[in-house]
């Protein structure tokens, strides 16, 4: 079967035959948007996608050939011997570090106030809200339902909230419903003493961050945008990058129906939502992108589409971006150069326009490279394989690493693979530290996976990181971090509870609030007041007979604590209520 012909954005049918002298094994020079492992394919305006017929005899003007021929991203690349005298020199003018000044004895919430502001709290205040009106205004309630019992949240309470996915992280439960468990084997003494088990479930359910109403249909991830444009602002204003940014993809796992959801089996979620990252050396993130599919990228290609967006604001600072085969190629090298930028990164040997460097057979420790005009250089260097680099500022030089292999020799790499791996180890960084503990649970709404992994998962590393920066000589690791934050947003005074001291955790004092005990004003199916067991009763007679004596033992009544919502008996209630 004949392949596809190649199509050209052409604007004077006189070029056609200009293009046709070339060798059939030169086309594909002239394509630039040809990189064959990229996402997108470009389609010229106004094309009907048939097959074009070059076969017009008519005369060449040669004025507009001389202008395709020279051409900088059509015309065939020129790769010599490397001299070092075509590499531009960018000087780094930018002063990395903190950009505010944070005391030293602030609070480990502040730290994470710095990204997760009043206004994103507010934000989810404003939308859980606004959505469990919208919900609720669609269906028809009984007295039964967990529903009619919605009343809308407070910053307060989304605060807890958002402590409380932060606990399940650190202690993981078979299912959501084992935490308010009585059980001996799940039984605890935090997220009762916070919210009911219906509270938090209502809570979770109406968890948003934008309004449906106003969702246009061609944007897929309108329900996480306006949070992960503040969070990026917010991750942006804290921390000025280093020289060296490291971009590439991680992985948020989702298994549920989704039109963008991604199948990558070399990662460790394979299934999930792919998240473009730019991140620094020390594993800051500041910046981040939710890919949405094939339809939501333009005709440059994906991969030299994301690093330039992703880095615009750091571009002509005479910074390096680090990329991994995937996005590195010849177009992008060129970009980044035209924005005062170098790219250093692994190099796919099926790439267009690439010299026959990449072909060359190496023995182990060989090296070759050729260089370009522009002073990009293409090398290959044989490890235990093959590897192809390309870079802006580098040579072919080899270095002593300082290491010793097995047989007590020097180990020597290319400077260009320390560079690399000096700088991608930022992001994967992140990705660690963001993966221990994480409270990234099973859902049928791909947003709060996203939303989790954001503000409770990146925001959370580089509140870290920030902390450890402005307190050297205090330095905390990530589960250390995590539990002093879930001690603080939860409320909890006295940091470590010994096993007697859990029963009298000291709370809040928006949850000391005083309680009342009331008669019920609902009614059951034959119109009388609603009787329940009372819970406390309930809890300890299940304990000494179990659940089906104590279901024939405990007598029904119609009081309960109404700021606990619990039925209780008169001696319960003083008991437990009034402490």
């Amino acid at each position: 079967m004949n392949s596809r012909a190649k199509r050209f954005k052409i604007g004077d049918e006189n070029v056609v035959r200009g293009l046709l002298e070339e060798s059939e094994s030169d086309l594909s020079s002239f394509s630039e948007f040809d990189d064959t492992d990229e996402d997108d394919t470009y389609m010229p305006p106004n094309s009907s996608g048939d097959n074009q017929s070059f076969n017009d005899s008519s005369d060449i003007d040669e004025n507009t050939l001389e202008v395709v021929n020279n051409h900088p991203k059509t015309s065939k690349q020129t790769w010599n011997d490397i001299t070092n005298q075509n590499q531009k020199n960018f000087l780094f003018e930018k002063n990395p570090g903190l950009k505010i000044e944070i005391p030293h004895n602030a609070t480990i919430w502040t730290y994470l106030n710095l990204f997760i502001t009043d206004e994103i709290i507010n934000l989810m205040v404003v939308e859980t809200n606004k959505n469990a009106d919208q919900v609720l205004s669609k269906h028809r309630l009984t007295k039964a339902s967990r529903f009619s019992k919605w009343v809308p949240t407070n910053d307060v309470e989304i605060k807890q909230f958002l402590g409380l996915l932060m606990w399940m992280g650190l202690v993981q439960m078979p299912s959501l419903k084992d935490y308010w468990s009585v059980k001996m084997l799940y039984k605890n003494c935090v997220a009762k003493n916070i919210m009911s088990r219906n509270r938090f479930e209502l809570i979770l359910r109406f968890w948003h961050f934008a309004d449906n109403d106003q969702a246009p249909e061609s944007d897929r991830i309108f329900k996480i945008r306006n949070l992960i444009t503040k969070m990026v602002h917010n991750f942006q204003n804290i921390m000025e990058p280093e020289e060296m940014m490291a971009v590439d993809e991680t992985m948020v796992p989702f298994r549920g129906r989704l039109k963008f959801k991604q199948y990558i089996p070399g990662k460790a979620h394979k299934y999930g939502i792919k998240l473009f990252k730019l991140c620094g050396v020390n594993g800051y993130t500041y910046n981040m992108e939710v890919y949405a599919g094939k339809s939501q990228t333009d005709g440059r290609g994906l991969g030299c589409r994301v690093v330039v967006d992703l880095s615009f604001r750091y571009l002509n600072c005479g910074r390096t971006i680090i990329t991994d085969n995937f996005y590195t190629s010849l177009n992008l090298a060129n970009e980044l150069l035209e924005k005062n930028t170098h790219l250093i990164g692994t190099l796919r040997s099926n790439r267009v326009k690439l010299p026959d460097v990449t072909k060359a057979k190496l023995q182990p420790g060989q090296i070759v490279g050729k260089e370009n005009s522009n002073g990009i250089v293409v090398a290959k260097w044989r490890d235990k394989r093959d590897v192809t680099m390309l870079s802006t500022r580098h040579d072919i030089s080899m270095i002593d690493t300082g290491k010793k292999n097995r047989k007590n020799e020097s180990i020597v790499k290319p400077k260009i693979i320390i560079d690399y791996n000096a700088g991608k180890a930022g992001i994967d960084l992140s990705d660690q530290l963001s993966s221990y503990s994480s409270p990234v649970r099973k859902s049928i709404r791909w947003y709060h996976n996203v939303a989790t992994e954001v503000l409770l998962g990146t925001a959370v590393v580089n509140a870290l990181i920030v902390y450890n920066l402005n307190t050297p000589q205090n330095k905390l690791k990530i589960t250390q971090f995590r539990e002093l934050l879930i001690n603080e947003m939860l409320g909890f005074i006295g940091f470590n509870q010994s096993e007697q001291d859990q029963t009298s955790l000291v709370l809040p004092k928006t949850r000391r609030a005083k309680h009342v005990f009331i008669q019920t004003t609902l009614k059951c199916n034959r119109n009388r007041k609603l009787r329940k067991r009372c819970a406390h009763c309930y809890n300890e007679k299940t304990t000494t007979v179990g659940s089906v004596q104590a279901c024939k033992d405990v007598k029904r009544v119609t009081t309960l604590c109404e700021t606990c919502d619990v039925y209780t008996c008169a001696d319960c209630f003083v008991k437990h209520h009034t402490k």
